[in-house]
C-alpha cells in the first residue's frame, strides 16, 4: 500500500501528516507536530534537520511495515529554511521530495476540497501575517487561470477582514466563476475571518477542518499529483528563476508556479521540475549542520499494521507514531571527492598508428640437384 508524507515548516513548529493512497486521497494515517522553539535542542538543531530526520524515519518505518512511501511534499514559510532544506536533501541524496510554496499547497488542498464538493472551480484565499493571495483553481486539472496578491496592513481582525472582503468581492463576476471560496491560513487563525467573508460574497465560504495541518496536507496532495500542477496557466508567470531568485516573467512550463508580491523583497521560492545537473556532483559542506549520530537517535515512526481485514477494508487506518528524537549522520567539512576520469586529458585527435615494419621473407636454400650415376 502507498502512503504520502506532507510536511509544513513554520518558524515555531513543524506539522506532519501521512495519508493513504498513491495520490494522497485515502484516510489519514497519522498527524504529528514538533515544537521547534520549545525543544531542548532548538539552539543546535534546525528545522531542516528535523524534517530530514522525519523523512528518513518515515521512509524506514514504511519499509519495515511493507508500505511504499510514494511521494513527499514539504512546504515552508521561511525562504532561508527552504534553501537549507534543499541543500540538506541534496547532501542526503533524498529523492522523490517536492518542495512547494504555501500558495501551491493551498491550491492543491482547494482542488481536493472542490472535487469533494462537486465544484468545477474553487477560489482559494491564502492568508499570511502580512499578505493574502487569492486564486481560482480548476478542479479537473489543478490549473490556475488567475492569481491576485496584496499586502495586508491591519492591527486587528476587523481591519484585516475589511481588506480581505475587498479582495473577494466580485468573485461571482469573474470570467472563470468559482463555485465556492476556501480559506487557508499560514500562521494566521482564519476562523474569525469567515463570518465577515460570508457577508461579502454569495459563494459558500469554508475553512479547513484541521487548520494546523492544512498546509501539510496540501503539500502531500501537491507532491502526489505533481503532473496536474504542471498545466499551462497564467500563474506560471509567477515562477522564479532558481539560479537568481528573481521573478522570471518568461518562465518555462517546467517550473511550477508561485505568486510574488508587488514590492521588492516579497520574492518567494518556486519548485522546479527541471532536472538538476549538479545533483550527482560531489557536495562540499562548509560547516557542521548536524550533530553526531550518538547524540541524535533517529526519529523512526512505528507503523502499527493490523490484520488482513484491516488492510483490505478502506475504512481501516494505520497508526504511525513519530517520536521527537532526531537521528542524522555526522556531516562535517569534507573534501571534494574526485570523479572517475575527471582530470584525464584526452587528445582531440587520435595519433596515427605506428607503421608496422614488414618482416623480411625467409630465404630458403634449395640443395643443388645431384646427377644420376651413369651406368
Amino acid at each position: 500500500m502507498d502512503i504520502v508524507l506532507g510536511v509544513s515548516m513554520a518558524p515555531s513548529s513543524i506539522q506532519m501528516v501521512v495519508l493513504q493512497g498513491e495520490y494522497a486521497d485515502g484516510a489519514t494515517v497519522e498527524e504529528d507536530a514538533i515544537d521547534v522553539t520549545g525543544a531542548d535542542d532548538a539552539a543546535t538543531v534546525s528545522a531542516s534537520d528535523r524534517v530530514i530526520s522525519a523523512i528518513l524515519g518515515t521512509r524506514e518505518g514504511a519499509a519495515d511495515a511493507g508500505l511504499e512511501l510514494s511521494s513527499i511534499g514539504v512546504t515552508w514559510t521561511d525562504q532561508f529554511e527552504a534553501a537549507a532544506l534543499r541543500d540538506a536533501l541534496t547532501a542526503h541524496r533524498l529523492d522523490n521530495v517536492m518542495l512547494v510554496s504555501a500558495f501551491l499547497a493551498a491550491a492543491a488542498l482547494a482542488q481536493n476540497v472542490g472535487g469533494a464538493m462537486g465544484y468545477e472551480r474553487t477560489a482559494v484565499l491564502l492568508v499570511e501575517p502580512d499578505t493574502a493571495t487569492l486564486a481560482v483553481v480548476e478542479t479537473s486539472d489543478g490549473s490556475i487561470p488567475d492569481v491576485y496578491k496584496q499586502q495586508i496592513r491591519a492591527e486587528s481582525y476587523g481591519a484585516a477582514a475589511e481588506q480581505l472582503s475587498g479582495m473577494v468581492a466580485g468573485l461571482e463576476k469573474l470570467e472563470y466563476r468559482p463555485d465556492g471560496l476556501f480559506v487557508v491560513g499560514s500562521g494566521v487563525d482564519v476562523g474569525p475571518l469567515k463570518p465577515a467573508l460570508q457577508t461579502t460574497t454569495a459563494l459558500d465560504v469554508s475553512v479547513a477542518e484541521e487548520p494546523e495541518t492544512a498546509l501539510a496536507r496540501g503539500a502531500a496532495l501537491a507532491s502526489a499529483n505533481a503532473p496536474l500542477f504542471a498545466s499551462s496557466t497564467a500563474a506560471l508567470a509567477y515562477a522564479q528563476d532558481p539560479g537568481t531568485g528573481a521573478v522570471d516573467q518568461h518562465s518555462l512550463p517546467e517550473y511550477l508556479y508561485v505568486p510574488f508580491g508587488p514590492d521588492d523583497g516579497d520574492d518567494e521560492l518556486a519548485y522546479s521540475a527541471v532536472a538538476d545537473e549538479d545533483a550527482d556532483s560531489p557536495t562540499v559542506v562548509i560547516e557542521r549542520l548536524f550533530l553526531p549520530e550518538e547524540s541524535q537517535p533517529q526519529r523512526r515512526p512505528a507503523l502499527l499494521i493490523g490484520s488482513g481485514l484491516a488492510v483490505a477494508g478502506i475504512s481501516a487506518v494505520l497508526a504511525l507514531e513519530i517520536a521527537l528524537a532526531i537521528g542524522i549522520r555526522t556531516t562535517g567539512t569534507v573534501a571534494l571527492q574526485p570523479t572517475p576520469n575527471q582530470h584525464l586529458i584526452v587528445p582531440t585527435e587520435q595519433a596515427p598508428a605506428p607503421v608496422q615494419a614488414s618482416a623480411p621473407e625467409p630465404k630458403i636454400s634449395l640443395p643443388a640437384p645431384v646427377a644420376a650415376p651413369s651406368r
